[in-house]
C-alpha cells in the first residue's frame, strides 16, 4: 500500500480547502448524521482568523494524492504550554487501512517537536435512549495508549417543545433568592466596564468546573484576550449571546454565561460558558443566567431551535439546572489523555 504523505493545510489553497472541509462534512454525515454540519463561512474564517492565544495545525493525510485524513492541533500559547488537544478524521472510505494510526503518529511528532508532553482528545460515545455512536472513536484511543480523562454528556434544548410555563415558574423563583442582583446582557462585544470581570471568570474555568484527571491548568485570561476572541468571532459571521448578573451593592459580576450562533444557522447554536462567582453562589445565579439568555437568543434570533451544551458528567450541580430548564441527553463525550514524559 502507498505510504502516507503529511502536509499542514494552506488556507490559501481554495482546491485544498474544499477537500479538507469535504472531508469533515462526509465524515460527519456518516457518523453522527443527527449533528448539524459544520458552518463552511465559519470554518474557512476560522482558518484565516484564530485566536492569537491559541496555535491551530491542521495536518492532512494524503495516500497517492487523495485526502484520506485529517487531524486538527489545538496548542495553548499563553498558559498550558504543555498541551496538545487534537481531533482526528479518517475518510470513512478509507478507515482500518492505518491511516489513523499513522495520523496520529504524526500528531504525537509534531506536538513533541513542540514541546508538548500532554495528548488529549475527545470521542463520542452512545448513552441509553440516545443516537447511535459507533464508539470506534473510544476503542481506537485506548488501543494507542490513551486513558480516560473526564466524561462529559451532551445535552440539547429544543426551544419548540419547552414548558414554558413551568420555565417562567423557575425564573420567578430563581429571582427571589437574586433579589440584590442585576441583570447585565449583550451581543458579541461586552461593555467596557464588565470586559475584566468577564476575563477573570472565564479564566476560572479550569479551577471550577471539573476537569477529571486531564491535566490542565488554569486559564491565563485578561481582557486583551476577551476582546480578540470578540474580534474573531465577528470575522467568522458568528453572533455571541451574553448575560451576566451584577451584584447591586458591590458592582462584582458574580455570573456569566454565553450562547454562539453562526451567522447563518437559523436551527442550531452552541452553549460557551456558564460560570458563577464561588463568593455568589446558592442564590440561583445559574439558572437566571440560563433562561435570561436563551431569552436573549430568541429576542434576536427567534427561528432558532436547538441549543447543545456539554458538561461533566459529574457536574450534577448545572447538568440539574440544565435538565430543569429543559435539555436532554444525546451522548457521552470521553476526553482521553496520554502524557509522555
Amino acid at each position: 500500500m502507498t505510504q502516507l504523505e503529511f502536509s499542514v493545510l494552506d488556507v490559501l489553497d481554495h482546491a485544498a480547502v474544499d477537500e479538507w472541509s469535504a472531508l469533515l462534512d462526509y465524515s460527519n454525515q456518516v457518523d453522527s448524521p443527527d449533528y448539524p454540519p459544520g458552518a463552511p463561512a465559519a470554518r474557512v474564517m476560522g482558518l484565516l482568523r484564530s485566536a492569537e492565544a491559541v496555535r491551530f495545525d491542521h495536518i492532512l493525510a494524503r495516500r497517492d494524492g487523495q485526502l484520506v485524513g485529517t487531524a486538527e492541533m489545538i496548542m495553548p500559547r499563553l498558559d498550558n504550554e504543555h498541551l496538545v488537544e487534537f481531533e482526528l478524521e479518517v475518510h470513512p472510505d478509507h478507515r482500518r487501512s492505518g491511516v489513523g494510526a499513522a495520523l496520529l503518529a504524526e500528531v504525537e511528532r509534531r506536538g513533541r517537536e513542540a514541546g508538548r508532553r500532554t495528548f488529549i482528545v475527545y470521542t463520542p460515545v452512545q448513552v441509553e435512549g440516545g443516537p447511535a455512536r459507533t464508539g470506534v472513536g473510544a476503542r481506537f484511543a485506548e488501543a494507542n495508549g490513551y486513558e480516560a480523562g473526564l466524561d462529559e454528556i451532551q445535552r440539547v434544548i429544543d426551544l419548540s417543545t419547552v414548558d414554558q410555563a413551568e420555565v417562567d415558574r423557575l425564573l420567578a423563583e430563581a429571582w427571589q433568592k437574586a433579589a440584590d442582583y442585576d441583570l447585565v446582557q449583550w451581543v458579541s462585544r461586552a461593555p467596557n466596564d464588565v470586559v475584566d470581570a468577564v476575563a477573570y471568570l472565564d479564566g476560572r474555568l479550569n479551577l471550577d468546573a471539573p476537569i477529571g484527571d486531564l491535566e490542565m491548568e488554569q486559564a491565563k485570561v485578561d481582557a486583551a484576550r476577551i476582546r480578540d476572541q470578540e474580534r474573531n468571532r465577528v470575522l467568522r459571521g458568528q453572533q455571541a449571546f451574553n448575560t451576566a448578573l451584577r451584584h447591586r451593592e458591590t458592582g462584582t459580576l458574580a455570573g456569566w454565561t454565553d450562547i454562539v450562533v453562526n451567522g447563518t444557522d437559523e436551527i442550531n447554536c452552541w452553549q460557551g460558558t456558564t460560570i458563577v462567582d464561588p463568593d455568589h453562589r446558592g442564590k440561583r445565579i445559574g439558572t437566571i443566567l440560563k433562561i435570561e439568555n436563551l431569552r436573549l437568543v430568541g429576542e434576536y434570533r427567534p427561528k432558532m431551535r436547538m441549543v447543545r451544551t456539554w458538561n461533566a458528567e459529574s457536574n450534577a450541580h448545572m447538568i440539574n439546572i440544565n435538565e430543569a430548564v429543559g435539555y436532554r441527553a444525546v451522548d457521552r463525550w470521553i476526553a482521553f489523555q496520554k502524557k509522555f514524559a
